[in-house]
């Protein structure tokens, strides 16, 4: 063996010791998706400082300094890395890197990465390399992602240097859909996988959920904050569902003068859910995420981004691209995978049917038999019965829909006439509801061990509401909130 492969491996395993023992906790990758070899040169690849500005041509300085011409899309990825996701940043970016901006798009990040000496990077990604960029307007010290003016600054430079007529931007993080639990750090969520010796395939461990594991962390530290999306750890801070509310509505009204982002995609665990849709349903035309955990490489971008190698794609093209990229990605992985593409423009008729059926739910809860639909509720709901995700609370909404379906002849009344036209009436609505979830979801993917899911999930836990819950404004606007105290209350 070389000396440099000698050293190479040395040092690998002198960090993976050190890193694993004194910084963060042991987590498990897969090989097939990130080797060792990898590990090693995104460790390296981490440290470097500013790159590819000596050997820049003037053509290139003038193109990332200047107003560009329009494009038919600008790619905008909001990398929160700093926290244990690191290394798998650059991953991504140098998978962006092997289809690069073009002439049908532009493909521009904002990365941070841990260590408050380290400031926030913008980078232009062209095809073989990415170019530092140097603005004076731009970042020059550590920024903080957790905060939502960090992220409209981000996409008021990018849209003002890089016009396009559409926008798409991803966010790339840690996710807990619609729960902003206590914390004191992120967990890597490769924590949750192992792989299965019999078929070699990755499975999650569910023998406890992903914001359980988060919780525990937080009670041994007893540290008060909360988190949603775009953690930070040298800030101790995160977007939460109103900061991160706080923003759209920033960029839509006076960064975009009014228009909706065309593509609003989540790179990040748990987030395809009715209720961040109900957020992003007034700032973006299209939305894509994962009802289930990601794998801590999460997308890849090359992938994701080829097809522009030919032509430019509408945003719902790559809406449902994003969501067969990441099916193949991961199908000969694992078979816990999900990734799934919204129709926006349809949310708001799927909160109004949830509402109905809501209310329906409600008014059988108040008749003479409560516990008997309190358990067909718990039973329809159940992990057994329906298809639940690493969080056992946010559930699938179409399998519970098919569920309820199956039952709500045992829903019984008092008044036997009542009883009839309820029960017609939840059989109407839950059908109208399945309809419209299949216009609603227009990309959907899922492994085999999640073959039921539909594409959006919901919040329906079985002991308590989280207070964060409450205060969003799908659980203000909706009763959907009203039948979860009924349920938990009895």
């Amino acid at each position: 063996m070389k000396l440099y492969e000698i050293a190479k491996t040395f040092f690998l395993c002198l960090w993976i010791i050190t890193y694993t023992t004194t910084i963060a906790p042991v987590f498990k990758y897969d090989e097939r998706l990130i080797t060792e070899e990898e590990l090693f040169d995104l460790i390296a690849e981490s440290k470097k400082e500013d790159e590819c500005i000596s050997d820049t041509c003037d053509a290139d300085l003038a193109e990332m300094r200047s107003v560009n011409p329009k494009k038919p899309m600008t790619f905008m990825v909001f990398i929160a890395a700093d926290n244990d996701l690191h290394y798998f940043a650059w991953k991504n970016i140098q998978q962006m890197e092997l289809v690069g901006s073009n002439h049908n798009i532009n493909i521009v990040i904002q990365i941070s990465a841990p260590g408050l000496q380290k400031p926030t990077k913008r980078f232009l990604v062209k095809k073989g390399k990415r170019f530092l960029i140097q603005d004076p307007d731009g970042p020059n010290k550590k920024l903080n992602s957790g905060s939502p003016y960090t992220l409209i600054d981000f996409v008021d430079w990018a849209t003002s240097h890089y016009p396009a007529d559409d926008y798409a931007l991803v966010l790339w993080n840690h996710g807990t859909g619609m729960l902003d639990p206590i914390y004191n750090r992120t967990i890597n969520p490769c924590e949750l996988f192992y792989c299965n010796p019999s078929d070699g395939m990755l499975e999650i461990d569910r023998g406890i959920s992903y914001i359980s594991l988060i919780l525990q962390y937080a009670q041994k530290e007893a540290n008060k904050q909360k988190r949603g999306i775009c953690f930070d750890e040298t800030f101790k801070s995160y977007l939460n569902n109103q900061d991160f509310e706080f923003a759209l509505h920033e960029i839509c009204t006076k960064v975009l003068r009014g228009k909706k982002l065309s593509l609003l995609a989540f790179d990040a665990c748990l987030m395809s859910m009715i209720e961040i849709a109900s957020i992003a349903k007034k700032y973006a035309h299209y939305m894509v995420g994962s009802q289930e955990v990601e794998y801590g490489t999460g997308w890849n971008y090359e992938y994701v981004l080829r097809p522009f190698l030919q032509r430019p794609l509408s945003p719902y093209e790559l809406a449902r691209h994003i969501v067969s990229s990441y099916e193949l990605a991961y199908k000969k992985i694992t078979n816990e995978y999900t990734q799934s593409a919204f129709d926006l423009s349809v949310c708001q008729e799927l909160e109004d049917n949830i509402n109905s059926v809501s209310n329906l739910l409600v008014e059988t809860l108040a008749g003479a038999h409560h516990k008997q639909t309190i358990n067909i509720l718990r039973k329809c709901k159940s992990t057994q019965y329906c298809t639940c995700f690493d969080e056992p609370s946010y559930i699938d909404l179409g399998h519970f829909y098919r569920n309820l379906l199956q039952h709500q002849q045992y829903l019984n009344l008092s008044d036997k006439t009542k009883e009839k036209q309820l029960q017609a009436n939840l059989q109407y609505h839950l059908q109208q509801g399945l309809n419209i979830i299949n216009k609603f979801v227009i990309a959907n993917k899922v492994g085999q061990r999640l073959k039921n899911a539909q594409g959006v999930s919901i919040y329906f836990p079985e002991h308590s509401v989280s207070h964060s819950y409450l205060r969003s404004s799908f659980a203000i606007a909706n009763n959907w909130s009203t039948l979860l105290a009924k349920y938990i209350l009895g």
